[in-house]
């Protein structure tokens, strides 16, 4: 998650479910391109994430097929997922981000199989029309502030996809206020968000520790339209439970505890789009 550019406070009127005036907060977006929150950002225990996200996108991706494919990873943060794909599965992963922290933490794994590329003003200047087979963007359009520069990155992809690559959103889900998840725990329960709302969520360390950072609420209805809008085709919606996972996610990470929340509530929504 690397696209917080709000900068200062924002006082936002929570409403509770009850439909009165309920809790105000004031709430700072996350700025994911400064670089004590990059590194806080590479201490998180990312358990859920590995267990009901990324091997998900992974197979939407349809990575293993065969070696060689051009995968972007649209804001690869300290590029871990980026150095994943291009280990296992032999692909050249055009990495990019808007902070310089998280590209030079994702540099110094030394994968010669990443190719590093900053991000400005959402467009990836340096890359041409259509060179990439398959398009990820993980944890990234929960960080975005407005409806319109959602649109912008969606076109940056859109453009930088080739006709028939498939486009691979993830996110947590926004609507799980107040599950406490492995690694996560997402907003305040009772509470309705409007779209673009800044909302609270809790992350999980290594060191079992938890700190707290500032997600944008944008219901899932927003990022399908934005893909349509845009021009992606056979646009879907798949959200997965810990029982999708077994004989996909890593074996030992599936039997490794308990998975109260993730047996029954899917964490995250995945979105997928093709060109």
């Amino acid at each position: 998650m690397t696209f917080g550019t709000v900068k200062g406070s924002n006082t936002v009127d929570m409403v509770g479910s009850s439909g009165g005036q309920g809790l105000e907060a004031d709430l700072r977006e996350t700025e994911w391109a400064d670089e004590e929150v990059a590194e806080s950002y590479a201490e998180i225990e990312a358990s859920t994430d590995w267990l009901l996200g990324y091997p998900f996108v992974f197979r939407a991706l349809g990575l293993g097929r065969e070696s060689g494919r051009v995968v972007l990873d649209f804001g690869c943060g300290h590029g871990k997922v980026a150095d994943h794909v291009a280990k296992r599965y032999g692909a050249r992963v055009l990495a990019a981000d808007i902070s310089p922290a998280m590209l030079e933490a994702s540099r110094q794994r030394g994968n010669p199989l990443l190719e590093h590329h900053a991000l400005v003003d959402d467009r990836i200047a340096g890359l041409p029309d259509a060179c990439a087979d398959q398009a990820m963007c993980n944890y990234v359009l929960v960080c975005v502030p407005t409806r319109e520069q959602l649109h912008r990155m969606f076109s940056e992809v859109y453009r930088l996809l080739r006709p028939g690559g498939t486009f691979v959103v993830l996110n947590p889900d926004h609507e799980r206020r107040g599950v406490r998840f492995d690694c996560f725990e997402l907003g305040e329960p009772g509470v309705e968000y409007r779209p673009g709302d800044p909302m609270p969520v809790r992350l999980k360390r290594k060191d079992g520790s938890w700190f707290d950072i500032v997600d944008v609420y944008w219901p899932g209805e927003v990022y399908e339209e934005l893909l349509r809008e845009v021009g992606f085709r056979n646009v879907e919606r798949r959200a997965h439970v810990l029982e999708d996972a077994r004989g996909l996610a890593d074996e030992e990470l599936f039997h490794s505890r308990e998975w109260a929340a993730e047996r029954t509530t899917a964490p995250f929504l995945m979105f997928t789009g093709v060109k």
